[in-house]
């Protein structure tokens, strides 16, 4: 015989709606859930999905974010205005963090990454439709008092939420067996124990005067958050996490006792619901909009200050290349030229923190980048004992190696201060294998990763500390020793590499800082390393840029290098200029960031006039990847502002001679 409460539970024959601009795809699914006795309705476009839920209400909506004619969020925000009770289960090609918080903000239930498994759908279904029953059920509890105790019982048992109910003395009489996943006492260990058992010492005043409350029939409020314990849970290498942020909504129990019909107080039942993972979704996008405000103020104080920085660079090395070698300015020059470098150090810190994209993304051998910065960092540092330990020969990963080394230092610098009386830093790399479950927590996706971790065995640090080290100016040291940006670019350019960096650290213990990269597939190209070397050319250079400082001291190297330059201060000039001269231009110098014409349009203009003419993009500042797109739209090189001569000589030639080549 059907047990009539499981009936209840589950809703007979649920409406469900699929929007996927893929027919085949939406054909497929209706096929297979009408087979499990769903009723289905399918679209393929935005528009057609919104006539549908005006025409009937859907119990469940299987919905694309990606849609030819609008966003998935579109129609969620129509669902939720039009028939709220919808659970919406959103299926996406990119489950990236920005669209898994669209659709947490819009209210969904849950999201599924494409390609996915018809029982990975279903299952997510049948808990969504049950979830809701459940809630529609617990929602009657609340309304009625006195519902069987065979209803009672099985809803109660089958909440996420602990449920339970005091004596007059605030102990336990009944208490559900999620108290047992969340907090991790058994049900034995609480009944008949006050409630101050689970509750955290500080907030125990707080709860006593919301019980109280409940005794004197006050209510003045609804519910207030409390922290409860939690026991055993303790995982290797990881905080305990001690207390859980819970939600507590309790009612009084009342019953007639006097012949007057006065009610007397004889105990509480309510509710304690896991609030944790709300507030983690919160915090996200409140340090989300705090990281992009603080990348929006970085970028643009980085590129204004390199393009300054430009302009020094340029007219130091404009007088070093008039001065022989034994003239007693060039030392003033050199020094000049270590400020500049000092500076530009800061703006790559600042350019990390905004997360402004990869530039140079190539194939590199993580473990020779290790092994030569960690053999240049360790022969200033003697005090210091650097081991290397790599399971693997050779692991490729798809990187700017520029950035990468900037992390690596700026960890290397951390151990380094972590040790004043010396000791050991060891670097450990190998290859693993992150599960989605593992993934989901950071936002990546599954697969083969490079496990790097940098361990220093100095004087480590607390949990308070700990908990911000990665934060934007936060540090403990003295203002002479640091900036506070040092762990915080290297974590912006780290998740800026679809990677994870987190660490571990106790007091007296050092400190561990844990990286994960995604591995490449693709062989290392091997470059020689080029000197500090000039290199000249008789070549006509395009010079675009709309600094009149950068245009200056850009036009005078070029010239003095042996180039032909014309300058302009526009990428419209630039492209009246390329369809006037056509391929008389040798090649293009390229700004990225300029008013009207960016770099990006511009580029595209010229490679529809010139296909052929080579282009070095250059900027103190790419915004979100825009550099990298351009690269990868086939830009033949780009260099980073502040640049030195040589460094400008070498680029320019290195492009001009691979065309000539390729041209050939």
């Amino acid at each position: 015989m059907t047990d009539k409460t499981t009936q209840l539970s589950k809703p007979q024959s649920p409406e469900i709606l699929i929007v996927d601009d893929e027919r085949r795809m939406c054909d497929s699914l209706a096929y297979l859930l009408k087979a499990k006795d769903y009723e289905v309705a399918t679209a393929n476009c935005g528009r057609d999905a919104l006539a549908l839920l005006t025409e009937k209400r859907f119990d469940l909506a299987v919905l694309d974010v990606h849609l030819p004619d609008m966003l998935g969020t579109e129609i969620m925000d129509t669902i939720r205005v039009g028939s709220p009770d919808t659970i919406v289960i959103v299926i996406t090609g990119d489950a990236n963090l920005d669209s898994a918080l669209a659709a947490l903000k819009c209210v969904a239930y849950d999201y599924l990454r494409k390609p996915f498994e018809f029982e990975e759908l279903l299952r997510t279904i049948e808990n969504a439709l049950n979830q809701s029953a459940l809630k529609r059920e617990k929602d009657k509890i609340n309304e009625k008092l006195y519902l069987s105790e065979k209803k009672y019982r099985y809803l109660v048992q089958n909440s996420p939420d602990i449920i339970y109910t005091l004596d007059a003395d605030g102990n336990f009489t009944f208490i559900s067996e999620a108290v047992e996943h969340l907090l991790g006492f058994t049900i034995d260990d609480l009944i008949g124990k006050h409630y101050s058992l689970v509750v955290g010492e500080e907030d125990r005043g707080k709860a006593r005067w919301f019980f109280n409350e409940r005794r004197s029939r006050a209510r003045t409020s609804t519910g207030i958050e409390l922290r409860l314990k939690v026991v055993g849970q303790a995982l290797p290498n990881e905080d305990v996490p001690q207390y859980l942020t819970v939600e507590l909504k309790a009612m009084g129990i009342y019953e007639e006792s006097t012949p007057d019909g006065q009610r007397l107080y004889v105990g509480t039942h309510g509710v304690i619901r896991d609030i944790n993972e709300r507030k983690r979704i919160q915090a996200q996008l409140q340090n989300a909009d705090r990281m992009e405000s603080l990348g929006t103020l970085a970028g643009g104080i980085a590129h204004d200050f390199n393009n300054l920085l430009m302009g020094v660079q340029g007219r130091s090395s404009l007088i070093a290349m008039d001065l022989e070698d034994c003239h007693p300015h060039r030392e003033h020059l050199n020094a000049i030229d270590e400020y500049i470098h000092s500076a530009a150090h800061l703006t790559k810190q600042l350019l990390g923190l905004a997360r402004g994209g990869k530039y140079e993304v190539k194939p590199t051998n993580l473990n020779e980048l290790i092994l030569k910065s960690s053999k240049m960092f360790g022969r200033t540092k003697k005090e210091i004992i650097i081991e290397t330990e790599f399971h693997n020969a050779n692991i490729v990963v798809e990187a700017d190696r520029r950035q990468l080394e900037q992390v690596l230092l700026n960890l290397y610098v951390n151990a380094w201060q972590a040790m004043p009386e010396g000791g050991t830093l060891r670097l450990e790399t190998r290859d693993v294998t992150l599960d989605e479950k593992k993934c989901r927590s950071y936002q990546v996706l599954p697969g083969r990763y490079v496990y790097l971790s940098v361990t220093d065995s100095g004087m480590g640090m607390d949990k308070k500390t700990l908990q911000h080290i990665f934060d934007p100016f936060f540090t403990t040291k003295d203002k002479s020793r640091g900036t506070g940006l040092g762990l915080a670019s290297s974590y912006g350019i780290i998740h800026n590499h679809d990677g994870i960096i987190n660490a571990y650290s106790e007091i007296g213990h050092g400190t561990t800082f844990n990286i994960y990269l995604p591995i490449s597939e693709e062989s290392v190209v091997e470059k020689c390393s080029s000197e500090q070397t000039i290199s000249n050319g008789c070549e006509t250079v395009l010079l675009v840029d709309d600094e009149a400082m950068i245009i200056e001291v850009g036009q005078s190297l070029l010239e003095k290098l042996g180039y032909q330059v014309i300058a302009v201060e526009s990428g419209q000039e630039s492209v009246e200029v390329i369809r006037r001269m056509g391929f008389k231009i040798d090649l293009v110098i390229l700004d990225m960031i300029m008013p009207g014409l960016d770099g990006g349009k511009t580029f595209d203009r010229i490679r529809e006039i010139c296909p052929e003419i080579p282009v070095i993009l250059s900027s103190g500042y790419a915004i979100n990847g825009q550099a990298e797109k351009i690269l990868s739209r086939g830009c033949n090189g780009y260099i980073q502002k502040p640049y030195s001569v040589s460094v400008l000589s070498q680029k320019v030639r290195q492009i001009l001679d691979e065309a000539n080549t390729s041209n050939q």
